[in-house]
């Protein structure tokens, strides 16, 4: 549900730019393959990569998250079976994941808290989606 709604009102805000809408693609598939966005974090958690999600979450600079750390984090092939049904080249998810991930984690935790029990509301995805791809095009 949560990548249903993320997937519809991205779709709406960005008006079918490629990048941007195969990001959400698959970034809706690795939700829900890996049990949503608590999920996502956990897997980062036990990357060794908790700093890096924090600043995503928190309130500073993001901190940028190389292909090579997006692979090593989902593993190549959970990586390529989420690259292929989002319908995309599995050589673009990494490049993809490491643009927009910390984007879309930024965008969903606007005071710096990251409400796990308020993820299933659309608002809070409609507020988060507006703001990243708001900011594309700023």
């Amino acid at each position: 549900m949560l990548g249903n709604i993320l997937g519809s009102v991205a779709s709406s805000v960005l008006g079918g730019g490629e990048g941007q809408s195969k990001a959400i693609q698959l970034i809706q598939t690795l939700l829900q393959s890996q049990g949503g966005i608590q999920g996502l974090i956990a897997k980062f958690q036990q990357g060794g990569l908790e700093e890096l999600v924090k600043s995503w979450i928190g309130t500073e600079e993001n901190k940028p998250i190389s292909t090579t750390q997006i692979v090593d984090v989902f593993g190549k092939d959970n990586l390529d079976n989420a690259a292929q049904e989002a319908g995309i080249e599995q050589h673009e998810a990494p490049n993809l994941l490491s643009e927009y991930l910390p984007k879309i984690v930024d965008a969903l935790s606007p005071d710096g808290k990251l409400d796990l029990d308020s993820l299933n509301t659309s608002d809070l995805l409609q507020q988060g989606a507006k703001a990243v791809f708001g900011k594309l095009f700023n």
